[in-house]
């Protein structure tokens, strides 16, 4: 609130408050100690006045106005003229600033400070440092018993020392005192600043005086996060709109990028609604949300969650699907338009085949793989389903389709059987369908531990992460993402990690670089692998040696196997009357080109490569997941399988989501409470910059 260093400034703030030089971290900061700006983000506003007497047409000369964006604070009185710019900076307990003021003369100061405990903060500043080397200040704040008492002192290096000490307390939620005594060489001279301030969430009002009694004033208080309140929270409902496409990482601008919003906000949100004793209620309005099954069953599990803390989950939407009425089926009632439709129709896979299509090219492919499930080729070899490649895409489907049935049917009371008939109907019309029947800002010193979340989504290539600008397409790079998991490695905040995957693999050589920095990671701290709607190939390879893998019964993951090839488009150059000549050294140098097949010794030196690397890939799942070599091999063979199955057969730990993973993070972490750390950090830009503010606004928001 209010404890500090003020009188002995030449600020002439309007009115003098009790601020501490290493306590105070709010807005207020910029009048003491600017470095504690950079402590807490969100902005905050003051409209402070003095009432001291002034003719009525002067009145506006007794108010300050003060306004804070992140560590970026201002402040400025009206008559006369006075104003300052302020800036904090750091992290981990460690904060420095710089101020500008400008009154009849130009200031600059420097700031510090520091908070090496949650009890202990250090603060300094060096004032007009620009006139006659100014003077330096130091302070000193204590926490004895929680942050509700805090106990401070400080003095400007002068001689003789003019110390002075104070205290605040909270003794009930949002009620706060402070008192700051100014001592001089005599003992019997002793002043005060006493001031009280009452909190009302987001908002607030307070009154401060000094030893003068023709010195009080009152202040105003507006922020974008909330304190302790006195006032009891009325009955609240949260609204959320789910109108876009629900990803775990929104990807880098393309021409074809739409709106998105991360499945972490979603939950995070739901979830703190559900720790709010105000919120009784939540109201989902569904209009064209985009979502995979996966994330879809994360979301409806976090509605369940909140629905089984006695509270209410309304949804609308003017129409549904699939996925939405899957989503919506937990709630307690949905609602629909008079001339909207429920589709119901059921589940399918689809694949293409392109062997004819590459025969009229004159285009022959050339390839390799280990595992008769390994699929990927056959789109090429092939000009229909083989048994494999249907006996996996008949049992992965099941996974999806059955938690559709057996959710939906529980969620509107109704049998299995009966949920399956009506999607063996599929389309009904609303009339038909009817038959189926805020967060408190917290007040600590230091940053508290923090669990890494590290995304890891697209297809796995070298280099670094990127976003295709036509398509909006992610790619994971395996520079990136080494750098993202090694900064986690090394951040002593960070005691657990939760990698969340969503790829269907790729680059063999580049998810053995991640795979690589995930094991000295897991060496040093936990790696708890969290997987959303596919973690296969590539995506497997790089969560087989976690600490435990959780994964969606829907997720679908394995696919452990290898496989290589090329396409040959000498015949597609022959039909367009194209001739092609290649001049070599090197008995095999153009082996790879697309300008022959490969020779049978170069095919079988291809294929000794890719049951080598396969070998390395079943060893590397054996040992992360502690099973024998000839288990994984068998279950292996490029084989896909749903997350319910790949629990049953080892390759995954435990049947779970988002917020599973992270609540096991912090159980084997010891954390109670944490911070989060996302990674790889966004980009830099003006847009990330708003997006990324909005998103954090919006995380604060309980309406």
């Amino acid at each position: 609130m209010i404890a500090g260093l003020t009188v002995l400034l030449a600020l002439a703030v309007t009115p003098q408050m009790p601020l501490s030089l290493a306590g105070t971290d709010d807005a207020l900061a910029v009048f003491g100690n600017p470095a504690g700006l950079a402590v807490r983000p969100g902005s905050e506003f003051y409209a402070m006045y003095n009432f001291q007497p002034v003719l009525w047409s002067e009145s506006f000369s007794n108010t300050t106005f003060l306004a804070k964006a992140g560590p970026l604070a201002a402040y400025w009185e009206p008559e006369p003229s006075r104003y300052g710019v302020a800036l904090g900076m750091g992290d981990d307990g460690v904060y420095s600033g710089v101020r500008f003021r400008r009154d009849s003369l130009s200031r600059w100061d420097l700031a510090a400070m520091v908070r090496p405990l949650n009890q202990i903060s250090l603060g300094a500043t060096w004032n007009d440092l620009n006139h006659d080397w100014g003077r330096v200040a130091l302070g000193a704040a204590v926490r004895p018993i929680g942050n509700r008492l805090t106990l401070f002192g400080e003095t400007y290096l002068i001689t003789p020392l003019r110390p002075m000490a104070g205290f605040e307390v909270e003794p009930v939620d949002g009620l706060k005192l402070g008192l700051k005594a100014f001592f001089s060489g005599q003992s019997d001279d002793v002043q005060f600043v006493a001031g009280v301030s009452l909190g009302l969430g987001k908002g607030g009002i307070g009154a401060v005086g000094t030893y003068d009694p023709r010195e009080v004033g009152g202040y105003l208080r507006v922020a974008s996060t909330g304190r302790r309140t006195m006032v009891p929270a009325g009955k609240r409902y949260v609204e959320i709109y789910l109108n876009e496409q629900i990803v775990d990482r929104k990807p880098g601008f393309s021409l074809s990028s739409g709106s998105a919003r991360t499945s972490r906000q979603l939950l995070d949100l739901i979830a703190r609604a559900g720790k709010d004793r105000s919120v009784k209620a939540l109201v989902l309005r569904i209009d064209g949300m985009s979502a995979s099954f996966a994330h879809a069953q994360e979301l409806r599990q976090a509605l369940a969650g909140f629905r089984a803390q006695g509270k209410k989950v309304i949804v609308y939407a003017p129409s549904l699907g699939m996925t939405s009425f899957y989503v919506a089926s937990v709630a307690d009632r949905i609602w629909t338009h008079p001339l909207g439709d429920v589709a119901i129709p059921g589940m399918s896979m689809g694949t293409i085949f392109l062997k004819g299509t590459l025969e009229k090219l004159g285009i022959e492919f050339d390839g390799t793989r280990h595992g008769k499930y390994k699929s990927a080729i056959e789109t090429f070899t092939e000009d229909s389903l083989t048994p494999a490649n249907r006996e996996q895409l008949e049992a992965y489907l099941d996974a999806p389709y059955g938690e559709f049935l057996s959710a939906a049917a529980a969620g509107r009371h109704v049998s299995r059987d009966s949920m399956e008939a009506l999607v063996n109907v599929g389309f009904f019309n609303t009339e038909e369908a009817k038959q189926m029947d805020d967060v408190v800002e917290s007040e600590d010193w230091t940053p508290k531990p923090a669990i890494a979340i590290v995304y890891a989504t697209g297809d796995i290539a070298t280099g670094e992460s990127r976003t295709d600008f036509l398509t909006g397409t992610m790619t994971m790079g395996a520079q990136t993402m080494v750098r993202a998991i090694r900064q986690a490695r090394n951040d002593r905040r960070v005691k657990a990690v939760v990698l969340r995957i969503d790829s269907p693999g790729g680059d063999g050589f580049a998810s053995d670089m991640i795979w690589r920095e995930l094991e000295l990671c897991r060496q040093k701290k936990p790696v708890i692998v969290s997987m959303a709607g596919v973690a296969a190939s590539g995506g497997y390879y790089i969560a087989c040696n976690a600490t435990r893998v959780f994964a969606l019964p829907t997720t679908l993951t394995g696919s452990i196997g290898v496989f290589n090839f090329k396409l040959v488009t000498e015949g597609l150059y022959n039909k367009l009357g194209a001739k092609r000549q290649v001049v070599k050294r090197g008995e095999h140098a153009d082996a790879m080109s697309d300008m022959r097949a490969m020779t049978p010794e170069e095919d079988s030196a291809m294929q000794a490569q890719v049951d080598y690397f396969y070998r390395q890939f079943v060893q590397k799942v054996a040992t992360g997941r502690k099973l024998t070599f000839e288990h994984v091999d068998s279950i292996g063979q490029g084989r896909i399988w749903s997350g319910l199955d790949a629990k049953r057969i080892g390759i995954v730990d435990t049947l779970g989501g988002f917020l599973d993973a992270v609540g096991y993070a912090k159980q084997i972490a010891k954390l109670k409470h944490c911070d989060y750390v996302v990674l790889p950090a966004p980009k830099g830009g003006l847009g990330v910059t708003l997006s990324g503010f909005a998103e954090e606004q919006l995380l604060n928001i309980v309406r």
